[in-house]
């Protein structure tokens, strides 16, 4: 997810609007909406940052995400000396956001908030109630070779209930009470009909950042019972980095670019990092908040090596590839307030891009992880263009889809040199792994990460925030 995703668990499109709803009737009815100026930093509500906590050593924050820079911001509102290292040449992370020709303003990566109870919605309030864009409209499924919607699934006699069952599965996850085993297997065992597979893939195993096969039941059973920030979903009218510029400037005026560790050497009583280039940080503690794809290829080499329980957790959670394609088209091919396309065996998931502009023409997303990304990405880029219009040319036949493209985009966060891929899923053997990847070493050495959210969060913007929270309070602590 790392809120590239709207869907988060796409539970009943029915139940999620009545969700929104209530939501939108308390902004028009007036509910309080303000929040203190600082009331963003933190909704952990137990500790205050621990007011009474000194830390006065040195702090090197190797990346300069979304948890990096959250945590440099608390750290340096708490007086403490802090330098974040970033490996590439600019800030964000998987947060990008940029303005390409003939697509217009777009999210390359991050893209909604997911719930009204989270740090990152918090933090996006304090620029007011208009900021957030509530994510809005009608859920379509590719089934049988025809668009379908959600009424159909759960009341169409030709499904004899498969499609019911399926929504059900959705939202039965977090109790699931079996033993851990692949979401497919599941799936095949329940059994679900196999034309309704596609569909289970976008909903849960694509939203989570892989294919059905990859994700292990018992690590999305505590994602799914310990996910608490909320069913809505946001988009922002303004970029989600300039919120952080906005909110995070004093974090943002301390990062080095262009600094790629290599080593982490937390063998005396400091800690002492190293560079590609060959120059030097010391420092009294260091924070890792880099992706999961750089820990797992060892790119960065600690001294002494790290514990065996960190590095099995390292080894056992996955991170797969993924891309975001951007279409404009001439004029809108799909019904009035879709929001969604669901279940393509190309494109698992496509979702309307919103009208910050009247001048924009419509357009898609289109987005794919895991083993399907892995096929396309390897593909020439007219082709991956040439297969991705082919399948909306199927699911709109009566449309001339092919000759509507007016433009079309495509970012690949597996070539991205410092990221290598979408985010953190919960892979099989991968449950209760989380707590030992976020683990400090030796109270020198601390990690942070959507990776690291062990709450249910992972892959989310405001998990990696929470995350760098959490890392806080154990520095401030140790």
């Amino acid at each position: 997810m790392a809120g590239w995703v709207g869907s988060k668990n796409k539970l009943s499109y029915l139940s999620l609007m009545e969700n929104r709803r209530v939501h939108l009737k308390k902004l028009m009815l007036g509910a309080p909406l303000a929040v203190s100026s600082l009331g963003w930093l933190s909704n952990c509500k137990k500790e205050d940052l621990l007011d009474g906590a000194n830390f006065n050593g040195k702090v090197l924050i190797i990346g300069a995400g979304a948890s990096g820079v959250y945590a440099a911001e608390l750290l340096l509102r708490k007086g403490v000396d802090v330098q974040i290292l970033e490996a590439s040449s600019r800030a964000g992370g998987r947060i990008q956001s940029a303005d390409i020709p003939g697509i217009g303003k777009l999210e390359l990566g991050a893209e909604f908030i997911h719930g009204s109870r989270s740090i990152f919605y918090d933090m996006a309030l304090s620029q007011g109630a208009d900021s957030l864009m509530p994510d809005e409209g009608e859920d379509l499924y590719w089934l049988e070779n025809q668009i379908r919607d959600e009424k159909y699934m759960r009341e169409s006699p030709t499904l004899n209930g498969g499609g019911q069952t399926l929504f059900q599965i959705v939202d039965s996850l977090g109790s699931y009470p079996g033993g851990d085993q692949s979401l497919l297997q599941y799936l095949t065992d329940f059994p679900l009909e196999q034309p309704l597979f596609p569909i289970a893939n976008a909903l849960i195993a694509n939203d989570y950042g892989s294919d059905l096969a990859s994700i292990g039941m018992f690590a999305l059973r505590d994602a799914e019972a310990g996910f608490s920030s909320g069913l809505e979903n946001y988009r922002l009218k303004q970029s989600i980095w300039s919120l952080f510029e906005k909110k995070c400037p004093n974090a943002l005026s301390k990062i080095l670019f262009n600094q790629e560790v290599v080593q982490v050497n937390y063998s005396s009583s400091g800690v002492s990092v190293e560079t590609a280039g060959g120059a030097v940080y010391n420092a009294d503690r260091v924070l890792i908040t880099v992706p999961l794809t750089i820990l797992r290829a060892n790119r960065i080499a600690f001294e002494p090596a790290l514990p065996a329980e960190k590095q099995n957790a390292i080894n056992n959670i996955k991170m797969d590839g993924g891309s975001k394609y951007f279409m404009r088209f001439s004029g809108p091919f799909w019904p009035d307030d879709t929001a969604s396309i669901i279940g393509g065996q190309v494109i698992p998931e496509y979702w309307v891009i919103p009208e910050k502009d009247v001048n924009e023409a419509p357009g898609l997303t289109a987005f794919v992880t895991g083993p399907l990304q892995e096929q396309l990405r390897v593909l020439p880029e007219i082709e991956q263009r040439n297969l991705i219009l082919a399948e909306l040319a199927a699911m709109f036949p009566s449309e001339n889809v092919v000759s509507a493209l007016t433009s079309f985009y495509v970012k690949d966060w597996s070539a991205e040199p410092f990221i290598g891929g979408a985010y953190s899923y919960p892979s099989l053997l991968s449950a209760g792994q989380r707590e030992p990847l976020a683990a400090p070493v030796s109270d020198r050495v601390f990690f942070a990460g959507e990776a690291t959210n062990f709450n249910g969060h992972q892959g989310t913007v405001h998990g990696a925030m929470e995350s760098g929270y959490r890392a806080v309070l154990e520095i401030l602590k140790s």
